[in-house]
C-alpha cells in the first residue's frame, strides 16, 4: 500500500499530551514526524487510512470480477474503468447505482465486485489489461479520534521520539526483549508478537488497542 499523506493528520501535541506523551526535548519537527509515523503505521496495522480519503487503484483483470483492494473499510465506489495496452478506456461505470458495479458484503473488507461481462467492451480475448477502480476508504469519521485509537498512537509516537532525542526505550531501536538478566534480577516475558509497530511490550501494546478495527481481508470472498 502507498500512504497518501505526507504529514501527520490526526495527532497534534496537544491529543499527544493529553493522552500520556512526553514531548521532553523535542522540537516541533521531531514530534511531526513521530507523529506521522505512528499514523503511517497504524494504517498499516489497520488496514485501511484514519480517514476517509479518494484512493485509485489499478488492478490485474481476474475471472471471479472480485477485487480485494488496497485499502479496508471502502465507503463508496466513484468509478470503475476497464483499460487497454494504450490507456484507452473502454468501458467506464460511476457509482454503485447500477447493476455492474457492487461492494461485496460489509464495506470494511473492502471487495468490490464488477458484475459485468468483460467481452461486451471489446476488450481483447474479452479481458482489458487494467481494472482502474476509484473509491474511498477510510475509518467512519469520528473513529480516528476514540480514545483507544489515540491512546495507541500516542504510545507509538511516543516510542518513536525517544528514538530520535535519545531517551532511549526498554533496548536500542526498541527491539522486543525477551530475556533480561541484570546481576541477582533475571526476567523472562511471554512470546513476543511481531506487529506493524514493532516487537516490544509497548509497541503490542499499541497493536492490541486497534484489535477490533482489524480486518480480515480475504475473508469474505
Amino acid at each position: 500500500m502507498l500512504y497518501p499523506y505526507s504529514t501527520n493528520i490526526i495527532l497534534v501535541d496537544a491529543l499527544f499530551t493529553a493522552y500520556g506523551g512526553h514531548t521532553g526535548t523535542s522540537v516541533a519537527a521531531q514530534r511531526n514526524a513521530a507523529y506521522f509515523i505512528a499514523e503511517k503505521a497504524a494504517t498499516s496495522d489497520v488496514g485501511t487510512l484514519l480517514l476517509p480519503t479518494i484512493v485509485t487503484g489499478t488492478f490485474f483483470p481476474n475471472l471471479s470480477h472480485l477485487y480485494v483492494t488496497d485499502y479496508g473499510y471502502v465507503n463508496t465506489v466513484h468509478a470503475v474503468r476497464f483499460i487497454d495496452e494504450e490507456n484507452t478506456v473502454l468501458w467506464e461505470q460511476l457509482g454503485l447505482s447500477n447493476g455492474y458495479v457492487g461492494i461485496r458484503g460489509d464495506k470494511e473488507r473492502g471487495i468490490v465486485d464488477i458484475n459485468y461481462w468483460a467481452g461486451e467492451c471489446g476488450c481483447c480475448n474479452g479481458m482489458p489489461y487494467n481494472v482502474q477502480i476509484v473509491y474511498t476508504a477510510g475509518l467512519p469519521s469520528g473513529t480516528s479520534f476514540r480514545s483507544d485509537v489515540l491512546l495507541a498512537l500516542t504510545t507509538y509516537a511516543d516510542i518513536v521520539i525517544n528514538e530520535i532525542t535519545g531517551y532511549g526505550n526498554e533496548a536500542p531501536g526498541d527491539i522486543g526483549v525477551q530475556d533480561f538478566s541484570n546481576q541477582q534480577y533475571r526476567e523472562s516475558r511471554v512470546q513476543l508478537l511481531r506487529t506493524q509497530f514493532g516487537t516490544s511490550a509497548r509497541a503490542q501494546f499499541a497493536s492490541k488497542l486497534l484489535t477490533s478495527l482489524r480486518r480480515m481481508r480475504y475473508v469474505g470472498i
